[in-house]
């Protein structure tokens, strides 16, 4: 089968048939939770609403007691995921203490932090090189990063929708040298705006001859691009129809993609990349159970904590309990079962309740 030209059918068939060799009708999921740091961020991507100027009513820093007391919060969780916009006022020595702080008041949590362009930004402003920083904070807790700052790795996409970010190179360069430290990564696309499939064909070609070298992405996580709030999504919405775009059909435009993207994913990468994940926030409840047909074996985590996409007018929640999301998974016709951050399994989750200030 040519994967690029195959009906799309044909694509969702053949990758419903590989998951279920691959995963024997499991779908994981992980107790985790975000916590952001800071909303002050001078890199200017326009598909984002999550980021403010420090002159901002609303812009923020949290120090790494507020943080450690964000978790105490839920303190059930097995990963914590920081988020933060690449604030220039911020130094390395600051980072270093967040992992320390989060690290000695809960050993057991798994801390997944820093993307490539927040790598490149603490290389940057210290001057350290990228194996320094990484050496740094792995010592100091960092379990993996997330492979996000990635959205399409082709430069002439990122030069349009994220001018002032790390070149593709760059990104692959930082991957590669946390790989090699033993530092685990996922790996992402944002698809739904200006790309080609031929871009995104190019995207996964570098995804590949990475993860051949080096076996270091966890899994694929594909993120739709959501346009409500930011300024990529009005110059789109300009663009095709003179107004901004309307919720339904993006939603709609957004199906159509997933509905072939999943599948080519999984086919793709086949065990090379076992492990695909469904976005529930990005896509809803509803379409995310229905990608665990596409050949998506994960469904991602509970988050608790959700701002990045909701700042950019995504309508689908913040946070999802373990019940909701094993539900979610038994409705689908799936096994649900609750995994740690780096795929090692563990039983159904303990039924436990939460509530968040």
């Amino acid at each position: 089968m040519n994967l690029w030209d195959a009906p799309t059918s044909e694509l969702q068939e053949a990758a419903r048939e590989l998951n279920s060799r691959l995963h024997s009708g499991v779908v994981t999921y992980v107790v985790n939770r975000n916590a952001n740091f800071t909303n002050i961020c001078n890199v200017g991507c326009t598909f984002c609403g999550f980021q403010r100027k420090a002159s901002d009513s609303d812009a923020y820093i949290h120090t790494p007691g507020q943080i450690v007391q964000r978790l105490e919060q839920t303190p059930w969780i097995t990963e914590v995921c920081l988020q933060g916009g690449i604030h220039p006022g911020l130094s390395f020595d600051y980072y270093l203490d967040l992992v320390r702080q989060i690290k000695l008041r809960f050993p057991e949590i798994h801390i997944h932090a820093f993307s490539p362009m927040e790598i490149e930004a603490m290389h940057q402003s210290s001057k350290l090189s990228h194996r320094s920083i990484l050496i740094q904070l792995q010592e100091a807790g960092l379990d993996s990063i997330p492979g996000t700052a990635a959205e399409i790795l082709v430069d002439e996409v990122r030069r349009r929708v994220s001018g002032n970010k790390l070149s593709s190179q760059t990104w692959e360069d930082i991957i590669r040298c946390a790989h090699g430290l033993g530092i685990p990564s996922t790996c992402t696309v944002m698809y739904g705006h200006i790309e080609t499939w031929d871009h995104i064909r190019q995207h996964f070609e570098r995804l590949k001859n990475i993860q051949s070298d080096t076996g270091g992405f966890t899994e694929l996580v594909p993120l739709a691009f959501i346009p409500y709030k930011n300024r990529l999504g009005k110059v789109l919405g300009t663009a095709e129809k003179n107004q901004p775009l309307d919720f339904q059909q993006f939603e709609a435009r957004s199906l159509h993609i997933a509905e072939r993207l999943y599948p080519l994913a999984r086919l793709y990468f086949d065990s090379l990349i076992p492990n695909l994940q469904t976005s529930w926030v990005k896509l809803g409840l509803q379409l995310a159970s229905q990608s665990l047909h596409w050949g998506c074996n994960d469904f991602g985590g509970t988050l608790y904590e959700e701002s990045i996409t909701r700042e950019s007018g995504g309508q689908h929640g913040e946070c999802l309990t373990p019940q909701q999301i094993e539900q979610a998974i038994l409705s689908a016709g799936f096994q649900p079962l609750q995994r740690h951050t780096l795929y090692s399994h563990q039983t159904r989750s303990q039924g436990f309740s939460f509530t968040l200030s």
